[in-house]
């Protein structure tokens, strides 16, 4: 497996110079809703930008908004957000593997208000993860692997696909203090779990992949996704979604696209510092499972210009003629001046781990971190960034992984600067 590895890093540096590319334009002011240092307005209804996430998910309203206004063209507005980040990562022990990765997510998102109060929402979001990192994806210890060929290689993140989202967007008010809002596409976000790892402001900036993504956010591409939801006084968002709940293998085209599955989410927002919100989804694919989620996200903008965010995760799948898995996470970050100070730990039943005895494994991961931003320019920043993982895992797990494996890696990432 080591020969996986032997991929060179230039090509993580094209990614992170790609994103520059995509965001070096000017922004036009003239018809934009919003300029830097102000809040824009989001898609989905009447509150700011800050508070939509990943598909029609919401974070607290004081969550920060890392976003860059492109352009404007007929009275809409084009802005780009996400991250870039490559470096190098060694995951030690038995089955760790080692080598450099690259981690992406670009994201364009045009908004146009419409006569009679509707807004229009275009988003299409792209990864070059499959183009860098091959469809071998980078390594992850703990993770049930990646398929090549009808063979799985144990301990790596599939890569995301390179159409990771083209979806548009309809919202318009209602009648005291409803709204309304229609979202779908070819490519898209169920409402199933929350704000995926790459897009919530509590996890952003951790370079790895949780081993917990498949019980929170496993779905956030669907080749096929048409939602339909409500919100009251803009604090209670109720949605359901049919999607396709096979997973998405195409890593460089588009389908098939279908809708076979479906889910709910009911999420309330009570404060600008709190989002709770609980889910439900059937995926009537290969499994016929069931997924449970709730979370709780915290965010704080202090005196001194700092932010905090924060997550707590809890899911349950249910596979039929399997037993029940359970995952949770909680982590957090704290941006204070030029640094991100960020901390994610989980616990999770693995059932799907490779080339060892078949049973559910309870495994925990700790991993601890820090990005530096040493510049910025033209609303990008960059950083350059550390971080080390640990893990608990049961004692029939030790021949295979050996007794403490220690992951640390290095990276370096752009994203455009806080708004």
């Amino acid at each position: 497996m080591k020969d996986l590895a032997q991929s060179k890093l230039r090509p993580g540096v094209f990614a992170i110079a790609l994103l520059g590319l995509m965001t070096s334009a000017e922004p036009q002011m003239r018809g934009m809703p919003g300029m830097m240092g102000m809040q824009m307005k989001g898609a989905f209804g009447n509150w700011s930008m800050n508070r939509e996430g990943s598909g029609t998910s919401w974070q607290p309203d004081s969550s920060p908004a890392f976003m860059k206004e492109v352009f404007s063209a007929r009275g809409m507005s084009f802005s780009t957000m996400g991250t870039a980040q490559t470096g190098y990562v060694n995951d030690g022990g038995k089955r760790g593997d080692r080598g450099p990765f690259t981690n992406t997510m670009i994201m364009l998102m045009g908004r146009k208000e419409l006569r009679g109060g509707g807004v229009l929402g275009l988003d299409f979001t792209t990864s070059l993860d499959p183009v860098i990192d091959g469809r071998h994806g980078v390594p992850n210890l703990f993770e049930g692997g990646v398929t090549v060929h009808n063979v799985t290689i144990p301990d790596r993140k599939d890569p995301h696909n390179v159409f990771s989202e083209i979806a548009a967007s309809y919202s318009h008010p209602l009648f005291n203090n409803w709204s309304g809002f229609l979202y779908g596409g070819p490519v898209g976000e169920p409402a199933l779990g929350n704000v995926m790892f790459l897009h919530r402001a509590s996890g952003q900036e951790i370079p790895e992949a949780p081993i917990s993504h498949d019980w929170f956010d496993g779905a956030h591409i669907s080749f096929g996704v048409a939602t339909l939801g409500v919100a009251y006084q803009d604090k209670w968002k109720l949605e359901g979604s049919a999607f396709n709940g096979h997973d998405p293998l195409n890593l460089y085209g588009i389908g098939p696209v279908s809708l076979n599955s479906s889910s709910g989410r009911l999420t309330y927002n009570p404060s600008s510092d709190w989002s709770l919100s609980t889910s439900y989804g059937y995926i009537n694919a290969e499994t016929n499972e069931h997924k449970f989620t709730a979370s709780s996200a915290y965010g704080h903008q202090l005196a001194n210009g700092d932010t905090f965010a924060a997550t707590v995760y809890l899911g349950q799948n249910v596979v039929e003629g399997s037993p029940r898995s359970n995952g949770w996470l909680a982590e957090g970050t704290y941006y204070h001046r030029n640094d991100a100070f960020f901390a994610r730990y989980e616990r999770v039943d693995e059932t799907e781990i490779a080339d060892v005895p078949t049973g559910t494994y309870t495994v925990n991961k700790l991993v601890v971190g820090d990005v530096h931003n040493f510049a910025s320019n033209d609303g990008l920043d960059y950083g350059v960034g550390a971080y080390a993982g640990v893990y608990s895992y049961p004692s029939s797990l030790k021949p295979f992984y050996g007794n403490s494996p220690l992951t640390l890696g290095i990276f370096i990432r752009v994203r455009p600067a806080k708004m």
